[in-house]
Order: C-alpha cells, then structure tokens, then sequence
C-alpha cells in the first residue's frame, strides 16, 4: 500500500543536530521516517531503501516496490549499458571521406562526406574551448591527402542512428532548451549556439543579442528590450519542433553586462556540417557545393569512399563520467544510441526498430543479472527527460549494488557526483562528515526529485541508498523535498550503526 506522507512538525529539519548520530537501526529508521514526513506534504509520495553494501541487509525502506518517475536517475541504467555492453575502454569515432581522388592542383571533384560515430566530446570544452581544436585532426587529414579546393559540397552522414532527433517522451517546449538538445549521430558543441544579449543604455532602448557560434541553418528573431537599471534578467525562447526559427524575448536591465543563454539547434547534423567547412576555410581549404545530411533510411549515396581520415572520442569510461557528472542528457542519449548500434540497430531494421528501442532492449538481461524485477524498470529513453519513465527504488538499490562488484567498478564509481566536490552534487553536502563521502546521482524535474548512491557511516559502514519522491510541490514553511533529502542523508551519514 502507498505511504502517503502526512504534515507533521515544521522546522524538524533544522532540529537534528549534527552530532546527534542514531546509534541502533530503530532510532535511525525513526528518524529517516520523520525526515519524510515533514517535506512537501500532504500529497508527496515517497519511495526509498537503504540497505548495507557489505551484508545486503535492509537497514530502511518506505514503497520500495512503488514505480515512480526517476527523472536523471535513469542515467544510472543507461551509464551502467554503456558500461557492460561497450566497455570501458571503447572510443566513437568521426570518420571523413571522399569520393574520388584530388588532382595534382588539389582539387577534389567529388564530396567530402562527415560520418557521425555519436561522439559526444566534439565540442571546445573538451579541446581548450578552442573549436579549431575540436576539428584539427579532420583538418590535418585533408590537408595530409593534398586537398586544397573541394567542388562536391559536403555530405553530412547522421545515419549511423535510427529514429527521431528526440529521446521518446521529450516534451516539446523542453526541445529548444540546452538541456533537451536533439540527438544525432553527428553532433557537436552539445549541439548548442550562445546568445549573447547586452542592454542598450537607456532604459526601453532594444538590447543587441548575438548568436555564437554563428548558426546558418538557424533564423533568430530578437525582441528584447532594456529594463530599469538595478533589476533582473526575463529571458524566454521559443521554437517549434523542426522549425529553424528561434526567437528570444524579453527584457535585460540596464547597466548590467553581457548575458548569455544557450539554445538547441534544430538539425545537429547540418549545424556540425557548418562548423566543420567553417574550420576547413581557416585552414585555407575551399569548399563549394550542397551542404546536405544524410538520414538513415535514405538512398545510399553512391561513389567510391576513400577515408580521409577520423576523430575518436575519450573512451566511454570518460564519456559516462561527463554524462553523470554534470548529468548531461544529450550524452546520455548517445550513449544508449550507442549501445543500440552495437546491438546491431544501424540503418534501417527489418523490423523498422528504432536504435534507442534497440539500446533498451539490452537493459533486461543487465536487470536479470542484477537480480532486478524487470516489472521494476520502465524506460522510455536514456535521459530522464521523459515523465513516461518508471522505476522503483529498490531496483536503484540492486543496480547500485551489482556495479559496485562489476568488473567497471572503478569507472563507475568515479562517474558519479560526490557530495561538496564536484557535479550536481558540488554545493550539496559541503559539511563534515559529508563532504567527499556521499557519491551519488541526482534527479529533478518539476515536483520529482531522486538521489542514489553511496556513503559510509560514521563508524565505517557502506551503504548504497535510493531515495525518490513524485508530486512534491513546494509549500511555504514545509520543508523542499531537496533538503528533506540531504538531512535524510546526513541522518544516514551520521548514524553509528554497524
């Protein structure tokens, strides 16, 4: 039966002292009961388990059989796909092509052709902040096969995945966010453009906003105005799913610097085309012709393909630590791409499968051997982004637990946030005794809050915990669902029980 959370005293959070460790499992369960009680109720439901990681037996549990919406919390399913089935070791690869041989002046008749391997780290901040960088072994290549004049256009080769540009169950006004960027085979920058918006100088003046880097393929319609100085920013944007069309409005107050705000491309494929013949003209390299991208399920491009050369990315134990860590979601839905084409879902399946719905299909024989319900998981994409997915919190407990055995232990563990250091988890539990010891992935979408992970005791006890909680709308003078998490953490971390 749901345990519905009833009010009780307000304040309760800021009751329990730092010192005050539960010293028996009847005093801690108590309180872990009562630190649920008092947050965003009535009407919340909770589900939670704490068990040892060194015995496996259940210290605590609240609905531990109870489906809720895990929101980012089911990147810890996809991280630990990617793990099992690729390996830590394995590295996406971009590969360039061309059709034909170049002449002895250096010119290409035919295209070059940018295949998408579903590298997530073609991006600056993972090359200097420098986009050059990102493109410098491509670049070099071209330059390596004595290419200097290209007159076939480029080829953009996004077929590698098959299925819409989106994780199912996206909703659409999260599409033109940065957070829900479209997914391809061939993306770049976390398929993103900055706006830079600077207030005019006077109050009603238009503000000036610049897109960086610049995106062709894309239309910006601005209409934001300069505010009273000594106010805030109100920023919306807005655009239809498959409409190139971006508008930003609003208002910036006057005498403030620069704003930025990130917004998703509408076609990766074609945005990465763009950048890269952008990074093949500084290197004096020119290219005429279409710009086209190739789709999994088109015609297949004739001509005689010659690698020019390719890019690998980091290895996937470091693409899943760059997914958890600032819980990106792009990446996440790459990586489960990537486990869908490994399962063989490239091009066009007989059965018409999508390459996600093959990237999930390998999640019940991960489950089987995590000794997980399969009745407990309902995934719909590899994000979180969907409200459509479902999982219990007893099932986070028993993967959390098979991945701290699993040969990618290591990688696994270095993956996840840790509490006052670094991530999504950087300004959270920054005091002592929790700082450096919780290692956990968070979860949040509106009124839906996880976190599951790991931390030791204060007399040396592991335990692996899961805690979600779905409808919890904040109320004034009710403790947020958040800070009942992290004081039922710390009650955790406190606690001398062994």
């Amino acid at each position: 039966m749901l345990c519905r959370i009833v009010l009780a005293a307000a304040g309760f959070l800021l009751a329990i002292p730092v010192h005050a460790g539960a010293t028996n499992l009847a005093v801690l369960r108590d309180r872990l009961a009562r630190t649920l009680a008092v947050a965003d109720a009535p009407g919340a439901v909770w589900g939670a388990q704490v068990a040892s990681l060194r015995t496996g037996e259940t210290w605590f549990e609240t609905n531990p059989a109870v489906r809720l919406v895990p929101a980012s919390n089911t990147k810890l399913f996809t991280a630990a796909l990617a793990l099992d089935r690729l390996g830590p070791a394995r590295r996406l690869t971009t590969s360039l092509r061309m059709d034909g041989s170049p002449d002895a002046a250096g010119r290409l008749a035919g295209p070059l052709r940018l295949v998408g391997g579903g590298d997530p780290s073609l991006a600056p901040r993972v090359h200097g902040g420098s986009w050059d960088e990102v493109w410098a072994p491509l670049v070099a290549s071209v330059k390596r096969a004595g290419i200097r004049r290209v007159d076939g256009g480029l080829l953009c080769d996004e077929s590698r995945y098959v299925g819409p540009p989106f994780g199912s169950g996206w909703n659409w006004d999260d599409l033109v966010e940065s957070y829900g960027a479209a997914v391809s085979a061939l993306s770049a920058g976390d398929n993103v453009v900055s706006l830079i918006v600077t207030p005019g100088r006077n109050a009603g003046d238009s503000a000036v906003v610049r897109m960086e880097p610049l995106a062709t393929a894309m239309s910006l319609e601005a209409s934001v105005v300069t505010s009273a100085k000594g106010g805030r920013e109100d920023l919306s944007l807005f655009r239809l799913p498959g409409d190139s069309r971006l508008r930003i409005s609003g208002s910036v107050p006057a005498g403030s610097g620069p704003v930025t705000v990130e917004a998703a491309v509408p076609i990766p494929a074609l945005w990465s085309g763009q950048l890269f013949l952008e990074a093949l003209r500084k290197a004096g390299i020119t290219v005429s012709g279409p710009l086209r991208v190739i789709r999994a399920g088109e015609p297949t491009v004739q001509g005689t393909w010659t690698e020019v050369g390719s890019a690998s990315s980091a290895p996937v134990s470091e693409l899943v630590r760059d997914m958890m860590k600032p819980s990106q979601n792009l990446h996440a839905q790459l990586l489960l791409l990537a486990v869908g084409a490994d399962s063989g879902a490239t091009g066009v399946s007989a059965a018409g499968r999508t390459t996600e719905a093959a990237g999930l299909a390998a999640l019940p024989s991960l489950l089987r051997r995590a000794a997980i319900r399969e009745q407990d998981v309902s995934l719909e994409e590899g994000s979180g982004l969907s409200r459509k997915n479902l999982v219990t919190a007893r099932s986070l407990v028993r993967l959390l637990t098979f991945m701290s055995r699993h040969p990618t232990a290591a990688a696994w563990r270095d993956s996840l946030p840790i509490g006052g250091v670094d991530g999504t988890l950087r300004a959270r539990f920054t005091q002592p005794g929790l700082r450096g010891n919780v290692r956990a992935k968070t979860g949040s979408l509106r009124n839906v809050h996880s976190l599951s992970g790991y931390l030791t005791n204060s007399v040396g006890e592991p335990l692996v915990f899961s805690i979600l909680v779905n409808g919890a709308v904040p109320q004034e003078g009710v403790p947020s669902a958040r800070e009942a998490m992290d004081t039922w953490v710390a009650a955790l971390a406190e606690s001398s029980v062994k």
